[in-house]
This record gives structure tokens, C-alpha cells and sequence, in this order.
């Protein structure tokens, strides 16, 4: 239980927000662009980075 709270507090501290923020936005631009092109067109770019 008290890693479990050591985890949340690092998740919510000033400190961490500044980590997560970047992957975050990076996971949204992805997720916006796989809606936009519907998954058929960017899959061959994903499968590349991935």
C-alpha cells in the first residue's frame, strides 16, 4: 500500500507534471491523427515508429 501512495504522489507533484505532460500530448497528436486518417493510411507509419 505505500508504494501504491508513493506513486500517486509523484503523479500529482509539480515535478512529474512537467515529465508527463510532453508524452501526453504526443499520445493525443497520435490519437487525433489514427481518427483523422481513420487507421488505414498512418498504420504503415505506426508500425514503423513502433
Amino acid at each position: 500500500m505505500g508504494s501504491l501512495m508513493e506513486v500517486l504522489r509523484l503523479l500529482f507533484s509539480p515535478r512529474a507534471r512537467l515529465v508527463l505532460i510532453p508524452f501526453v500530448l504526443v499520445l493525443l497528436l497520435f490519437a487525433v491523427v489514427l481518427v483523422a486518417t481513420q487507421g488505414t493510411a498512418w498504420s504503415p507509419f505506426l508500425y514503423a515508429v513502433f
